[in-house]
């Protein structure tokens, strides 16, 4: 996702100064890439493919000309004869012209579980200054603000970066399964309701596979190079900000 040669960027992560898990930011130079399934937005990270817009014959020869590449490639399909995979080709074909909706529901299940179980979200912002967002995330402006250079966060950490999509009639995309994978993605993790619009978040997206990560696979160190400033609640205790 272009981020409009705004270099540097800074962008910035609210804790408060309760739990381990709030101080190690600082403490230990950590930060947590949440599962999806833990978000406070329930419709957050739920955009599916769109199997509906398959609705041409071409459409359907290129979805199904990609499907039997992937079906080749596979481990757990290697041993299936070319017959034996154009069979659940012709099968699959014959449920998205005849059973759509039972083939979207099925899809989306297994979509967003993957999701959930595979995918990591750090939510930043490019607001220092947002009252609600220390009402919210920093206990009540009791806690502190540190901010990043995006640009060495990204490539230090390894992960996909980009803005958050805010649409202002909260109409989230239709993304095509030909689509290009790279950007459904990206629109799929970044799309939010224009509700959330003033926390003008930014994140970074990590994928763990092939293993389902742990919790403390989820969590990744970074250098103090990446650090821009800390910033103290205004109303955060001063053991707060001697420590």
């Amino acid at each position: 996702m272009e981020l409009d040669n705004k270099y540097p960027l800074k962008v910035y992560k609210y804790r408060s100064w309760h739990g381990d898990n709030h101080k190690n930011l600082l403490l230990k130079n950590q930060l947590f890439f949440t599962s999806p399934k833990d978000f406070n937005d329930p419709f957050d990270s739920k955009i599916p493919h769109d199997y509906s817009l398959i609705d041409t014959d071409e459409k359907m020869e290129t979805f199904i000309s990609a499907k039997r590449i992937e079906l080749k490639n596979h481990g757990s399909t290697k041993e299936r004869t070319p017959e034996a995979i154009e069979e659940l080709l012709d099968t699959f074909k014959y449920r998205l012209r005849n059973e759509l909706d039972k083939v979207q529901e099925e899809y989306n299940a297994l979509y967003f579980a993957g999701g959930d179980e595979h995918y990591g979200v750090l939510s930043l912002s490019e607001r220092w200054d947002s009252i609600l967002m220390w009402s919210h995330y920093a206990d009540d402006h009791k806690g502190y603000c540190v901010g990043f250079w995006e640009e060495k966060m990204r490539n230090g950490i390894i992960a996909t970066g980009g803005r958050a999509i805010y649409d202002p009639e909260n109409n989230f995309p239709r993304l095509s399964p030909i689509g290009d994978f790279l950007e459904n993605m990206i629109r799929q993790s970044h799309s939010k309701s224009n509700e959330w619009k003033y926390e003008k978040e930014y994140r970074l997206v990590k994928t763990f596979y092939p293993d389902i990560p742990s919790d403390e696979d989820r969590i990744q160190t970074f250098s103090n190079e990446y650090i821009s400033e800390i910033i103290i609640g205004l109303s955060a205790s001063q053991k707060t900000a001697q420590n």
